[in-house]
């Protein structure tokens, strides 16, 4: 992984991040942004002008027409701009509602096209964890600065408009009203960076260990281990732990919200004090009414109040802005693009080089593989072998480019992989790995791996992998919903069928290179045998690769390939290398009696 630099982002760069966001899938919020600052104004004030005509007709004598005429006019304003602020809300908190997934799907597209070898690194990792916080939550992140956002401009409008009316007769309440607010949020401020960095910055590892026990703990994967092996008080006393250390560090936060919060209330009852004060020496030398005297108290309140949010609201801006930070530095993360690079030529063949190729992985100073060269020919069957740790899955993550290599290079017809683009590259694959998972979606999907499904196909496909009759006992056939997390009639497959599921998803697929990385892992050998057998002849006018450490795939293979402490030690076919009496015979002769004696079991 390159060194990565997180770039900062002020406030207002992120707030602009955001609304772009939100002019592309719900425009009209903007539109609402400004009806909410028109509406929190003429709701917080016509109340007040209403009080001070109604004082000025009592004290003056005001015609009973005009005041009834007032009186109307404000009362309707006031109506007016209270339902339009209570729809505004509304409105508003459906299309925050809506934004936010929107930008939790940039983000998931981002983490599925990443490079998958930087998924090695914790750096990268611990972005990840932090990149959530910004599209989990209601009033954090993105949606955050969607609501604040409202709240924010809203008050600073209720300001503008309070200075305005108190700049002529009470300009010291605007400077006492200004202090207070400041040192109040300078509290405000110091608490919110001590919680981001108490329950999110220096316990990113606990928050990651945390989330991986939840994941384990609900995964049916998971569950047979887990019961069979009575490891529950272990998985919950470590999540108990985590969630101690995690609870101790909110409580952190609260106390220091607490000691904030007290300092504001000492500095808002001083505040009260002097702004009576203040206004009762004006009115007592005269300087104005009784009827602008209720005015002035209103319009102190609403300014210290609005004042008071704009302060606090920008402090929870800020801390939404750092985490948009967090979620910008993981989508912007200087990474692949799948699309940039050439588009590989329709072709009905093609010859795979490895020249001096070497590979480390991540943090590791250990070469994986040493210096390999090998050729794969058009429409080759070849056998990848060797023990456990041999280099086998990380010679077929080379080709898929997954990784790239440390040093040498990976040709396609003569040309550097590296110069085609990845989405055209994988398009000439069809894996199928070991560790191979179903996913939450019918039998049909699980194999196109679409949502639009050749029925027939996905049902050919099933049969030639020997699913013919389970497809036929499972009452929905090919529109079987798989696991029961989405539908509670979903069927659980077992290992082997799991396994025949994924090569079918490979056949429907139809790219000119298969590759088989030891899928037949749950079958035993004799049905490992047939397997191989059988899916050999499926594939017949492809090129094959299979990995494997058991051998039943080598005797009907062109050539073989036997890796030992990531080299190739032996190459050739099955005869020839039988003939030399080394490392590959020896266990070809030592695998060999499993059969034998599966045969004789029956």
């Amino acid at each position: 992984m390159k060194d990565f630099i997180q770039k900062k982002y002020n406030l207002f760069q992120n707030i602009i991040y955001v609304f772009k966001g939100v002019k592309e899938h719900k425009p009209y919020i903007i539109g609402l942004l400004f009806i909410s600052m028109i509406c929190t104004v003429g709701s917080r004030f016509v109340w007040l002008f209403l009080s001070k005509y109604i004082i000025e007709y009592i004290i003056a004598g005001m015609q009973i027409s005009e005041l009834i005429k007032t009186v109307i006019i404000l009362v309707l304003i006031g109506i007016v701009c209270n339902i339009g602020l209570n729809a505004v809300n509304c409105w508003l908190d459906a299309g925050a509602f809506y934004v936010r997934p929107m930008f939790m799907l940039r983000r998931n597209k981002k983490h599925m096209n990443m490079s998958y070898e930087n998924l090695e690194f914790k750096e990268v990792l611990d972005m990840i964890q932090k990149s959530r916080n910004a599209t989990s939550w209601t009033e954090k992140g993105v949606e955050g600065i969607i609501r604040f956002s409202v709240r924010f401009f809203s008050d600073i409008c209720t300001c503008i408009f309070a200075m305005i009316i108190l700049g002529v007769a009470c300009p010291v309440m605007i400077i006492v009203v200004l202090v207070v607010g400041i040192i109040s949020f300078l509290f405000t401020d110091y608490a919110a960076k001590k919680e981001k960095y108490l329950t999110s910055d220096s316990v990113t590892y606990e928050n990651n260990k945390n989330q991986y026990f939840n994941e384990i703990t609900r995964d049916f994967a998971y569950g047979k281990d887990i019961r069979l092996y009575n490891c529950q008080n272990e998985l919950v006393g470590t999540q108990y732990e985590m969630n101690s250390l995690l609870h101790n560090n909110v409580c952190k936060a609260k106390k220091i919200w607490i000691i904030s919060d007290l300092f504001n209330s000492f500095f808002e009852m001083l505040r009260e004090g002097v702004m009576y004060l203040v206004l009762i020496i004006s009115f007592l030398l005269e300087k104005f009414g009784m009827d602008s005297f209720t005015l002035y108290i209103g319009c102190v309140r609403n300014f210290a109040q609005a004042f008071q949010t704009v302060l606090t609201v920008y402090s929870q801006l800020r801390q939404c802005s750092r985490e948009v930070n967090d979620y910008r530095a993981f989508v912007d993360f200087c990474d692949q693009d799948t699309e940039v690079g050439r588009e590989i030529e329709e072709n009905d063949s093609y010859l795979i080089e490895f020249e001096n190729v070497s590979f480390k992985y991540p943090s590791s100073d250990k070469y994986a593989l040493k210096n390999l060269n090998i050729k794969i020919d058009p429409f080759q069957k070849l056998a990848v072998v060797g023990l456990n740790g041999a280099g086998k899955t990380t010679f077929i993550k080379l080709l898929l480019r997954l990784y790239e290599p440390t040093e040498g290079r990976i040709l396609l017809n003569g040309v550097d992989v590296k110069e085609y683009s990845l989405k055209s590259y994988y398009s000439i694959f069809s894996p199928v790995f070991q560790d191979m998972e179903c996913y939450a979606f019918s039998l049909g999907e699980n194999v196109s791996m679409q949502i639009d499904t050749d029925r027939e196909l996905a049902e050919k496909c099933l049969a030639e992998v020997g699913l013919e009759n389970k497809l036929n006992e499972w009452k929905e056939g090919i529109d079987t919903p798989i696991l029961k997390i989405l539908n509670e009639d979903g069927i659980l497959p077992s290992g082997g069928e799991k396994q025949k599921i994924a090569l079918a998803r490979a056949l429907y697929k139809n790219s000119p290179v298969v590759i088989l990385d030891e899928p037949t892992a749950a079958l035993d050998a004799l049905a490992e045998n047939k397997l191989y057998e059988e899916f050999d002849k499926l594939v017949d006018k492809k090129t094959a690769i299979y990995i494997s450490h058991r051998l039943a795939s080598t005797r009907f293979c062109d050539v073989i390939a036997m890796f030992k402490d990531g080299e190739i030690i032996e190459y050739g076919n099955h005869d020839v290398l039988m003939k030399n009496q080394k490392d590959y015979s020896k266990m070809f002769e030592m695998q060999a009696h499993y059969y034998v004696e599966d045969v004789a079991n029956g």
